[in-house]
């Protein structure tokens, strides 16, 4: 198992104390922060069309894409709906009992690891962490209630969770928490935490140990050549398969904006009907596409995995060749491979825009709130959908690096052991 740490904070406020109204805070804080996680961009945000648009200022439209219902980063128990975080935080401002604040927090390359760089995969885990910390602090499961937001904080993503008891007869009204309670919430969020990497190691250990006592039994060289053959499979598989990507960057207000505007100037070159695949595309829409592709190839996180990406090609063309200008040409070829691939998720959101603009209907000066809404997910959806394909062919140029440098260790060995044996024959 990982000997990562993984760090849980946990604070509380104590009821009939002016900070209990900081609970509001609180609240409006972990569920609006521009890192907060909302969720599937794909998934419609229920309540957004019922919502008064903003004015048509920068600053309103930040207010708004932060505010509207349905679009905070709180969750709770899954298939439970989780009110506004107002109604939340207007609650717990006046709640009568202690309220409880728990941060659990991960190093970046530890989540991007263990897999915890969505929502997702967060939201089960701090599920099962809190049904665990419940108990672990003494409150009644009947009467406990939760809810949590994901944090993409770049270098530490953090999950920040509320946890307090609605009134019953038995309610802890004590918020301080015993040491060994401590250690317990600690203990139940930290065992989710690994779960997935602790089972997974558990597997594999069995396993091999299975297959060495079958195969190998008690010869070491039958052995190391087994765990020879595991390593290159699993290079293999990640090569043809990609792996987990790292942590999605963090679409701010201004560039979810900037985003939509492109897709929506997209939207208007695109033929009105057809197959919605580059290459079937005229030069101007390939020309608009690969100019927003090139934009987000360009911000922040897909910068440098772009160029990661560009120098595991020159990586893996130096094996047959050191002409710079061939590998400049690898790398060429590399980024605009991926660049095509972007552009044609990019394609795919103005095709849903288009669709949108022709589903619903048109207010007397402008659009009406449910497309404002609707280009919103779509920006989010393409940024995450580039986001992965980007990664999955970053990860995928890795394991192939590492494949094509192991064989080209064990040819060189190969050829060194073939001329160590002719040399005994001399």
């Amino acid at each position: 198992m990982s000997k990562s740490v993984v760090i849980v904070n946990v604070a509380y406020y104590q009821p009939g104390t002016k900070k209990m109204a900081c609970n509001y805070n609180h609240i409006r804080y972990i569920a609006t922060k521009p890192e907060a996680d909302r969720g599937d961009p794909e998934a419609y945000r229920i309540g957004d069309e019922d919502y008064p648009l903003a004015s048509g200022t920068a600053a309103g439209h930040i207010k708004y894409a932060a505010e509207r219902p349905g679009s905070s980063g709180l969750f709770g128990s899954e298939g439970e709906p989780v009110p506004g975080w107002q109604e939340i935080g207007s609650k717990l401002a006046r709640h009568n009992l202690p309220v409880w604040r728990v941060i659990v927090s991960l190093r970046q390359d530890d989540a991007e690891r263990l897999g915890l760089t969505e929502r997702e995969k967060w939201q089960a885990c701090i599920e099962n962490g809190v049904n665990s910390a419940i108990k672990a602090m003494h409150l009644h499961p009947d009467h406990a209630r939760w809810v949590a937001a994901f944090h993409r904080k770049e270098g530490h993503p953090h999950c920040h969770v509320v946890i307090w008891e609605e009134k019953h007869g038995a309610a802890r009204r004590q918020g301080y928490l015993e040491p060994g309670e401590r250690r317990g919430v600690f203990r139940s969020f930290a065992r989710e935490v690994f779960r997935d990497e602790r089972d997974c190691l558990t597997a594999e250990k069995t396993a091999i140990r299975d297959a060495i006592r079958e195969l190998a039994g008690n010869d070491m060289a039958k052995v190391t050549e087994f765990m020879k053959e595991v390593k290159q499979a699993r290079l293999e598989a990640r090569a043809f398969l990609g792996a987990s990507p790292k942590m999605l960057p963090v679409l701010t207000a201004g560039r979810e904006e900037v985003l939509a505007r492109k897709l929506k100037d997209l939207a208007g070159i695109m033929p009105g009907h057809g197959r919605v695949a580059l290459a079937y595309m005229p030069g101007e829409v390939k020309e608009k596409a690969w100019e927003i592709a090139g934009w987000i190839l360009e911000q922040p996180g897909f910068s440098q995995s772009a160029g990661r990406y560009q120098e595991l090609a020159r990586q893996l063309a130096s094996h047959y060749t050191l002409k710079p200008e061939a590998l400049d040409e690898a790398a060429r070829k590399a980024y605009e491979d991926i660049r095509d691939r972007v552009a044609q998720v990019v394609l795919k959101g103005a095709a849903e825009i288009n669709r949108l603009e022709r589903e619903i209907e048109f207010k007397e000066k402008g659009e009406s709130r449910q497309i404002q809404v609707e280009k919103s997910r779509v920006a989010n959806g393409v940024w995450k959908a580039a986001w992965r394909a980007l990664e999955r062919e970053r990860t995928r140029a890795e394991a192939q690096a590492l494949l094509t440098a192991e064989r080209e260790l064990e040819r060189r060995r190969r050829k060194a052991r073939e001329e160590g044996r002719e040399m005994g024959t001399l």
